[in-house]
């Protein structure tokens, strides 16, 4: 009697599976955060994922660290030699033209603010319920030494832990252009990632110094690898990873097509640094006029494992709406 009692235990508690076989347990990872005086940090599973980073004395506001969601260790560099401006992740921009402006440089060098800075003006939190993060914030893009303004914005990024293996960030610009003005070609431009060292791909293009760097790799919605293969594509996605602190870790970045100036052409470099860019590889400057709104989205996703294993183009598909 017992065993028939075991057998339509088992039995019954098998009849979801079998019902829906395609169904998965949710393994979605608990997503809080708080604030204080110049950062809101985000936590996934109890533990810091990533920090806003938003006080004066930053260039732009930037994320950092972004965490690795197996090895606890960032993902991303900041202050980091020979590049101390590319900080982490972040949206930047070089080479504004206006009236009384040659050169709006809201990219660098990082500690002289005097020619544009990216002011956070109320950044706050707008979701906390445990599922997910919202964070928002305006920002104002000044020349200081000018008083010019540039631009006002308003972003918002969403932050969700899918899986142990994955969290997600949905990033939101929304730009209103506040005088007539230019941008020219640069590769000081939008939205960023800098990757550390250790995930760099190793190589000596760039000179002997960089022969030491990394286990990493890049590979972009084409399938095209590495800086050589992926630089000025216009890829959906691109990844970077590599062997962060004995997991193979790495960072997404996938880009919208509904973006102002979409496609952005990737700009890629072995040392660590993408950006998918809608001002690098232009023949002549982008010309804006006051009033002009611009909109971008783009998801990050931090994964481990391979871009095949963390499924980045299922992560695309399902950020754009797509089958």
């Amino acid at each position: 009697m017992r065993s028939k009692a075991l057998f339509i235990s088992l039995l019954l508690s098998a009849i979801p599976i079998l019902m829906f076989p395609g169904c998965t347990p949710d393994t979605s990872q608990d997503v809080t955060a708080f604030a204080s005086d110049d950062r809101i940090t985000v936590m996934v599973d109890g533990k810091e994922f990533t920090s806003y980073l938003f006080g004066s004395v930053h260039k732009y506001p930037f994320y950092y660290p972004v965490t690795g969601p197996l090895s606890g260790e960032t993902v991303t560099t900041w202050d980091q030699e020979p590049y101390p401006h590319h900080s982490s992740l972040y949206v930047s921009l070089d080479w504004v033209r206006s009236e009384n402006v040659e050169r709006g440089n809201y990219w660098q060098p990082r500690h002289e603010l005097e020619t544009g800075q990216v002011f956070s003006r109320n950044p706050q939190i707008v979701e906390n319920d445990g599922k997910a993060v919202v964070i928002s914030d305006r920002l104002e893009w000044i020349v200081p030494a000018t008083g010019t303004h540039h631009f006002n914005e308003e972003r918002t990024v969403r932050v969700w832990a899918p899986s142990p293996e994955v969290r997600i960030m949905d990033f939101d610009f929304e730009f209103e252009v506040m005088k007539d003005l230019s941008v020219s070609p640069t590769g000081h431009s939008f939205f960023s990632a800098r990757m550390r060292p250790e995930i760099a791909v190793g190589c000596t293009d760039h000179g002997p110094e960089w022969a030491h760097l990394g286990t990493g790799t890049i590979v972009d919605s084409e399938g095209n690898r590495d800086e050589a293969g992926t630089r000025e594509k216009a890829g959906d996605w691109a990844a970077f990873y590599g062997d962060n602190g004995g997991f193979i870790e790495g960072l997404a970045i996938i880009q919208h097509p509904g973006n102002s100036y979409y496609p952005g052409l990737w700009v890629t470099r072995d040392y660590g640094f993408f950006s998918p860019s809608s001002f690098c590889f232009n023949e002549e400057p982008v010309e804006m006029q006051a009033g002009q709104t611009l909109s971008f989205s783009y998801r990050v996703v931090v994964f481990a494992g391979d871009h095949e294993e963390a499924r980045i183009e299922y992560w695309y598909r399902d950020f754009i709406g797509s089958d």
